[in-house]
């Protein structure tokens, strides 16, 4: 029998799955029994399957993801139907000098707070900023996705960042100087490749595609009734003009951020006040980080929908806010997850890492590809940090590489693997919201990240060159 390598396995089931999905085959569907082929593949019984995927299926933290999409789903579907999507954007956009920043400026905040599925949240208010159709599906698609994830490798709240720290054993501060390029990098490349200037007129000129001249006009909430909202992303593409850079009242800021400020500001303080309070509470590691990562958020959308419902009469708001599109994009997250977790009960990235140290290859490349590809398996921050990071640690050790230049280098890797997964639920929700290609968005980021990548060769080597 041909000994077929791990990577190569690696390498044609995602290939299966990217290809089944652009068939139209559901995402979850493909995922699901992608993970199902490379277990048998590596040689799993049906038994050790079956198992590891209704361990997955029954796990609390796959639960409340769930539940916890869905109820982010429902807010944003009720702040769309009362018009507080129209009064956020609005209110953003003549912030903004023009309307191409204020698109990449959205989901940058709403990034602010790594909350589970978050980039579902910004997707709305990105699509409502393009309200004259200036920009395809896929290029929304790749803006929400892109600048979402911008602060992900020196936002001290990132559980990514988290762990790597608590495993480095560097310093909240250290770590944050060591990463401080990435968002600056990172976001002159969204805006000169992922949101470059609109190709019709200079940017900023008056009637471009990327003024803001026709915004709609915002809905007060305490004007809003189930008629009149069902209305509002129709007919209130008529509205008046909006002066480029025209800045808001302070009563329209709050008038506008209240709902999501209050959601996000909730989350903050919680999140604060649980962590003080949980360190003198006698509950096991695992079930602190699994509350710590729900409850503040969970919290917040309860606050941020009670008021929605005082401002905007009623609970009427949520009736239809549960939609076929939210149970859908479940079945996907449910579908990857059961796919990430067979192939770590496969073990394909420990062996995948033996792979590559077995084949002679220098330790600086494997600290570099062994996230990379964690990154691409498992499409987030906590699997390319937990999968490699412990691997990465004890390399840089044997091998006399700086440790700061290592764990930075291995970070950027791995969240370029991440960014390029077709199992991270960001990109599936936003390609799922825009009705967009997956690969389509994947192929708009890959230049940029490309270019980030040869920024962090560079950077890594001046690194080395300074602490060796």
């Amino acid at each position: 029998m041909i000994n077929v390598p791990v990577l190569a396995k690696i390498l044609v089931i995602f290939a299966l799955i990217v290809i089944a999905a652009s068939k139209h085959v559901h995402l979850g569907l493909a995922a699901a029994v992608g993970g199902i082929l490379i277990a048998l593949w590596q040689g799993m019984n049906t038994e050790g399957i079956v198992n590891a995927a209704l361990m997955e299926l029954t796990n609390p933290d796959l639960i409340l993801l769930v539940l916890l999409l869905a109820a982010i789903m429902t807010f944003s579907e009720a702040m769309k139907i009362s018009g507080a999507m129209n009064v956020f954007s609005n209110t953003v956009a003549k912030a903004m000098p023009s309307r191409r920043i204020a698109l990449g400026v959205v989901p940058l905040l709403i990034g602010t707070l790594p909350m589970p599925g978050g980039a579902i949240i910004s997707a709305p208010l990105v699509g409502a900023l393009n309200d004259d159709d200036a920009r395809g599906p896929e290029a929304l698609s790749a803006v929400n996705y892109w600048f979402r994830h911008i602060l992900e490798l020196a936002w001290p709240l990132f559980p990514a960042f988290i762990l790597t720290s608590g495993l480095t054993k560097l310093p909240t501060l250290t770590l944050i100087g060591l990463n401080i390029y990435a968002p600056i990098v990172l976001l002159i490349l969204g805006f000169l490749f992922v949101l470059p200037k609109s190709r019709n007129n200079s940017e900023g000129a008056h009637g471009s595609a990327d003024a803001i001249p026709s915004l709609p006009n915002a809905i007060p909430l305490s004007m809003a009734t189930p008629s009149s909202c069902g209305r509002a992303s129709a007919d209130s593409l008529s509205g008046n003009s909006i002066s480029i850079g025209e800045k808001p009242s302070i009563a329209e800021v709050l008038h506008g951020i209240a709902p999501l400020g209050l959601v996000l500001g909730t989350y903050i303080v919680i999140d604060v006040i649980w962590e003080a309070l949980t360190k003198n509470i006698s509950l096991s590691a695992d079930v602190k980080v699994l509350l710590s990562r729900y409850v503040p958020i969970y919290i917040g959308l309860l606050i941020g929908s009670w008021y929605l419902i005082k401002t905007s009469g009623g609970a009427w708001i949520f009736k239809r806010s549960l939609t076929k599109s939210t149970v859908d994009l479940i079945a996907v997250v449910i579908g990857i997850r059961v796919f990430s977790a067979l192939m770590t009960s496969a073990n394909l990235s420990n062996e995948a890492s033996l792979e590559l140290a077995n084949a002679g290859i220098p330790a600086l490349v494997v600290i570099a590809v062994l996230p990379f590809i964690s990154g691409i398996v498992t499409g987030v921050g906590m699997g390319y940090v937990g999968l490699s990071m412990p691997i990465v640690l004890a390399l840089i050790a044997s091998s006399g590489i700086p440790l700061k230049a290592g764990v930075m280098i291995a970070n950027a890797f791995g969240y370029t693997g991440m960014m390029l997964s077709p199992l991270h639920v960001c990109m599936v929700v936003t390609a799922q919201h825009f009705k967009s290609s997956l690969i389509k968005v994947i192929l708009k980021c890959a230049l940029p990240l490309a270019i980030f990548l040869i920024i962090v060769i560079a950077y890594g080597a001046l690194l080395m060159a300074l602490m060796r």
